[in-house]
């Protein structure tokens, strides 16, 4: 336990030279970063053991983790270093409140991540919010509009995302989608923001969702094919999907939906005899829900500051998300009933049936067959226009490749990446890959962080 606090101490101490950005470019920053990496790499692991989780282990991976999502952080919005102090705040300050006021008021637990109290999450939500609001106002010396809010939306974010289970470092996965989240407020504007939540259309079509969406979940529900959890998790995403993108986006989401709920019951019984079938006789749940839909649904929350016309690379994004998880979806239902050779994705050396992160041939065929399904979809519906398609369709299949990638290699390091936290990843690459093709097609006005 005194191993433990001396850890938060140095974790939470080192969020202070966030206040050198101050005055640093972006270059003195990354320096400061990479030596951070370098003691953390080279020093430590002959001073600092005492801190070590595990002291038998060469490096401590929480330790080294820290000042490269840092360095992320800083080349990533080099030009906008408040946004890295910011998140840099909630990373330093935020888990240490949550780890102290967890162990100390203790509490209910988490229902989605049973090592995780509520009371931990509202003091790392409190604490890292406001380490980050003073860290970007110190930095930014108060120059950006609309900057309270945008920070509170990443503060959000990132406690949420600290609670996810991941099977890899907290300190890789929250930063820097809270960075974006807060990066893209910023970029909608708080008066864009304000007039997008307040549009009576808005509000109509938010109720006609609901209506619409109600219902379905209660069908789904009743026929079996989503649990009680997967009904109410899909009812609240399709309501989001449907008023904020209207019914071009919500058919991408039934592209998805029906396509990936026909693969997991092709040939279930087979599957389920070599032990990779969908758990629950295919049912969805609510976790599957989320860690397929949660990327693509915060696309759209945050693309309505830029409403009434949505850059055509949030679209983009939307649907390379889509495209990926049903990448993944079929590649891991086909490949589960066809595969016969699978294989490592990083070397191409033969791996048994059921490997973590191992594919086949039949599997990728059908991964860039449903990222090419969602990509016609969103093309022919309308929602984003040529040649984004084609962009949707290659970074769809990306995505679920590199999904695979990333699961092969935490299993060579002896880890496990939590099933859902992949789905999430993947789409989340899917995603981005999509922008950025869109960005690069020349078809969108993205504002990128590097460009600010």
């Amino acid at each position: 336990m005194q191993s433990d606090w001396r850890r938060k101490a140095v974790h939470a101490g080192s969020g202070f030279f966030a206040l050198a950005l101050r005055w640093l470019d972006w270059r003195g920053a990354a320096l400061l970063a990479i030596a951070a990496v370098a003691v953390s790499l080279v020093l430590l692991p002959r001073v600092g053991k005492p801190i070590y989780r595990d002291r038998a282990a060469r490096w401590d991976a929480g330790i080294v983790s820290y000042p490269i999502a840092v360095l992320a952080l800083v080349l990533l919005f080099r030009n906008h270093l408040a946004i890295a102090a910011s998140v840099w705040g909630m990373l330093a300050f935020g888990d240490p409140a949550a780890a102290l006021v967890g162990r100390a008021a203790g509490g209910p637990r988490l229902p989605w991540n049973r090592d995780k109290s509520w009371s931990g999450l509202a003091a790392n939500l409190a604490v890292g919010g406001a380490a980050g609001a003073l860290l970007f106002r110190f930095v930014d010396r108060g120059g950006t509009p609309g900057w309270a809010i945008a920070v509170a939306v990443a503060a959000v974010a990132y406690a949420l995302l600290e609670t996810v289970r991941a099977g890899v470092e907290d300190n890789l996965v929250a930063p820097l989608p809270a960075a974006l989240a807060l990066h893209a407020v910023l970029a909608g504007g708080p008066i864009a923001w304000r007039g997008a939540w307040a549009d009576p259309g808005l509000l109509r079509a938010a109720a006609v969702a609901a209506a619409v969406n109600l219902a379905v979940a209660l069908i789904a529900w009743r026929l079996g094919v989503v649990s009680r959890g997967g009904a109410a998790a899909g009812g609240l995403i399709g309501t989001l999907i449907l008023a904020l993108g209207g019914w071009r986006a919500y058919a991408v989401l039934w592209a998805f939906f029906l396509a990936g709920s026909l693969a997991t019951r092709l040939g279930y019984g087979v599957k389920a005899s070599r032990g990779v079938a969908q758990n629950r006789g295919g049912r969805r749940g609510a976790e599957h829900a989320v860690a397929n839909c949660a990327v693509a649904v915060a696309i759209l929350v945050l693309a309505a500051g830029f409403r009434p016309f949505y850059p055509d690379a949030l679209l983009a994004g939307f649907a390379g998300a889509f495209a990926a998880a049903l990448a993944d979806t079929l590649a891991t239902e086909v490949g589960g009933l066809y595969g016969r050779r699978p294989f490592s994705p990083l070397d191409l050396r033969a791996r048994p049936v059921g490997t973590p992160g191992a594919v086949s041939l039949p599997g990728l065929a059908a991964a860039f067959g449903g990222a090419a399904f969602v990509a016609a979809v969103a093309g022919a519906t309308g929602l984003i226009r040529a040649p984004l398609p084609a962009a949707v369709a290659a970074a769809g299949f990306l995505g679920a490749l590199l999904e695979s990638a990333a699961t092969d290699l935490a299993r060579r390091a002896g880890l496990r990446l939590d099933h859902e936290f992949a789905n999430a990843f993947n789409t989340f690459a899917g995603a981005l890959a999509a922008m950025g093709l869109a960005v690069w097609a020349g078809r969108a006005p993205l504002f990128l962080p590097i460009d600010t």
